[in-house]
């Protein structure tokens, strides 16, 4: 990493971040362009868990080559300096280099999807899942082989780059984004259908 000043080292607070999160943009080889998608995860300590429909590109780029980078982040706040107009953001982001183990088998299936359901549900009172549905996907477990982190927050003190005087950044927070904990206690209640 070249901004080594940026660097998120606290991996406890890491693990928290990837627990809370929700989406994940995933890159996969293709020709000519690396293929890039949008995906639910959960994260599992050494994994994170997605699925695909087993019938599409993201799927056959997989099989083609189980190598995949998959990141996350989330923007904080507009930053503006005076100095030289300058404008940037606070942010905390993760890339994780990974290794694609898919399965396909049903049951197998139904399993991983349990396993990444208990982030969202984990008063899990769902209905379980049928095999027909999972015959239509695959589930897909992107083992980390190197993972990286980067955040800039101006709290912990992180201003200009290395060398130049501290700019009086003003700072803008963004309306808090979606994630696990921002949801209401009722979201998570196991008797809002009985």
């Amino acid at each position: 990493m070249r901004r080594t000043d940026l660097a998120w080292t606290d991996w406890p607070a890491i693990e928290k971040f990837l627990k809370d999160e929700l989406i994940c943009r995933a890159a996969v080889h293709d020709e000519p362009y690396p293929y890039i998608t949008a995906q639910s995860f959960t994260f599992v300590g050494d994994a994170l868990l997605i699925h695909c429909s087993r019938f599409g590109k993201f799927a056959r780029a997989i099989e083609a080559n189980p190598h995949l980078t998959i990141e996350v982040d989330r923007p904080v706040a507009l930053l503006k300096a005076p100095k030289g107009q300058n404008t940037s953001l606070e942010y905390y982001s993760v890339i994780a280099r990974c290794r694609a183990h898919v399965t396909h088998l049903a049951k197998d299936v139904i399993a991983h999807q349990n396993q990444a359901l208990d982030k969202f549900r984990p008063e899990k009172d769902y209905t379980p899942i049928e095999e027909g549905a999972a015959n239509q996907i695959i589930a897909i477990r992107c083992v980390i082989d190197e993972m990286t982190a980067k955040k800039r927050i101006l709290a912990d003190g992180q201003y200009s780059p290395p060398g130049q005087p501290r700019a009086p950044y003003l700072r803008y927070p963004f309306a808090s984004g979606a994630t696990v904990s921002g949801l209401p206690a009722e979201a998570f209640d196991k008797n809002r259908f009985k």
